[in-house]
C-alpha cells in the first residue's frame, strides 16, 4: 500500500543528521523525497565508516528511500533548474546556517513567491531571534547547553556524560517533521504554505519534563541521575550483565518478594515512594546486593512473571542481529520495505 504521504514531493537540501533524518521520516511515510546535493561539497565520503562503494555508513542510513539530485546553486543555470523543481514541490527542508539560503536564492521569501503553497522547514542550531543564532550547533553542544548533561551521568561524580547516540539531532529532525505535517494540514484547509522551524537547543530543553518539574517544585537542582534512582534503575547481576527494573509504587512489594528481601518492606527509610526517592542511594545499595545472587537470565523472567517492567541492557550487536522483537517487526514491515524506491543519482548543472 502507498504511504500516507504518497504524492507529496519533498526537496531535502540538508546535511549531517537532523535535516536528513527529517527527510527520512517523510520518505518512510511515502513522500517522494529528492536529496539535493551540492557538486562541490562531498557529504557522501567525508567521515563515517567507508562501507559501500566509498560511501560512509552515516550518510547511507539517513538517506535511504530518497532519490538523489546534484545541483550547483551558485551557477545561474543550476539555480534556474532548482527554481523549476520548486514549482513541483510541496515541501522544502534545509539546515544551512542563517544567510546561506538567501545567498543561494533558496530562502523562504524567494521560493514562496515561486510556489505560494510551498511548506518550507528551516532546521537550525538555535533559531531566529536567539542570541546564539550565528553560533555553530552540534548535538553534544546542545546536550550541554540544555541542562541535559547536568542530569546525565554517575551520581558519584566523574566527567560529564552525553547520551550514547545523538538524540537531540534526531529529536529536532522529528520536530521538523511534526511541523511539516501540521503545515500540510493547514494547507489542506487554507491552500497556503507556511514556513516552519525546528531548532537543536529547543529540543532537549523541551525534554527536561520530569527534571524541570522537580526543579520548579523543590527549587533544587535535580542532579545526576545515573541509570535511575532507588529501585528504578539498572542493577548488576551475578553474570556481570545488567538489567533494568521499574517497580512502580503499586509493584514495590512484588519487587521485594522477587528479590527475597521482605525486611526492606518494613524499613522506615523505604516505606513510601517519597522516602525511597529521598534515600535512593541507600536503597540502591541494598537492592544491588540482592541482585548479585543470581544471573540476569534468572532475574528477568522472575520480574516479568511478577508484572514488573524489566529488561536487559543489550549490546548494539545483540539488538541488530539477535533480538526477536526486531525480527518480528521486520517480518511485519517487509511489505513496506519491498516498496522502497532505489536511490537515483541524477546530475543537473
Amino acid at each position: 500500500m502507498p504511504g500516507p504521504l504518497s504524492g507529496v514531493r519533498v526537496l531535502d537540501f540538508t546535511l549531517a543528521l537532523a535535516g536528513p533524518f527529517c527527510g527520512l521520516v517523510l520518505a518512510d511515510l511515502g513522500a517522494d523525497v529528492i536529496k539535493i546535493e551540492s557538486p562541490d561539497l562531498d557529504i557522501r565520503t567525508a567521515g563515517g565508516l567507508q562501507v559501500y562503494q566509498g560511501e560512509n555508513s552515516h550518510f547511507l542510513v539517513v538517506n535511504r528511500n530518497k532519490r538523489g539530485l546534484s545541483i550547483d546553486l551558485k551557477d545561474e543555470r543550476g539555480r534556474a533548474a532548482f527554481h523549476k523543481l520548486v514549482k513541483t514541490a510541496d515541501i522544502m527542508v534545509q539546515n544551512y546556517r542563517p544567510g546561506v539560503m538567501k545567498r543561494l536564492g533558496a530562502d523562504y521569501q524567494t521560493l514562496s513567491a515561486i510556489n505560494p503553497g510551498l511548506i518550507y522547514c528551516s532546521i537550525s542550531g538555535f533559531g531566529e531571534g536567539s542570541p546564539y543564532a550565528n553560533l555553530a550547533g552540534l548535538d553534544l553542544i546542545a546536550q550541554g547547553m540544555s541542562g541535559l548533561m547536568s542530569v546525565t551521568g554517575d551520581p558519584k561524580g566523574g566527567e560529564p556524560v552525553k547520551a550514547g547516540t545523538p538524540v537531540t539531532d534526531m529529536g529536532y529532525g522529528m520536530y521538523g517533521a511534526i511541523g511539516i505535517l501540521s503545515a500540510l494540514y493547514h494547507r489542506e484547509k487554507t491552500g497556503r504554505g507556511q514556513q516552519v522551524e525546528a531548532t537543536l537547543l529547543d529540543t532537549p530543553i523541551s525534554w527536561l519534563t520530569w527534571r524541570a518539574a522537580e526543579y520548579w517544585g523543590s527549587g533544587k537542582e535535580p542532579g545526576l541521575q545515573g541509570s535511575g534512582r532507588g529501585a528504578y534503575r539498572a542493577f548488576k547481576c551475578a553474570d556481570d550483565r545488567w538489567v533494568n527494573i521499574g517497580p512502580t509504587n503499586r509493584l514495590w512489594s512484588n519487587a521485594c518478594r522477587v528479590l527475597d528481601i521482605p525486611e526492606v518492606l518494613d524499613d522506615p527509610r523505604f516505606k513510601t515512594q517519597t522516602l525511597r526517592n529521598e534515600n535512593h542511594l541507600a536503597l540502591t545499595e541494598v537492592l544491588q546486593q540482592a541482585f548479585l545472587k543470581r544471573p540476569s537470565a534468572e532475574w528477568i523472567p522472575l520480574f516479568q512473571e511478577a508484572g514488573i517492567p524489566t529488561g536487559p541492557i543489550k549490546l548494539i550487536s545483540e539488538v541488530l542481529e539477535d533480538d526477536p522483537h526486531v525480527k518480528a517487526r521486520q517480518r511485519r514491515l517487509v511489505g513496506a520495505m519491498l516498496t522502497q524506491r532505489p536511490s537515483l543519482h541524477l546530475k543537473a548543472r
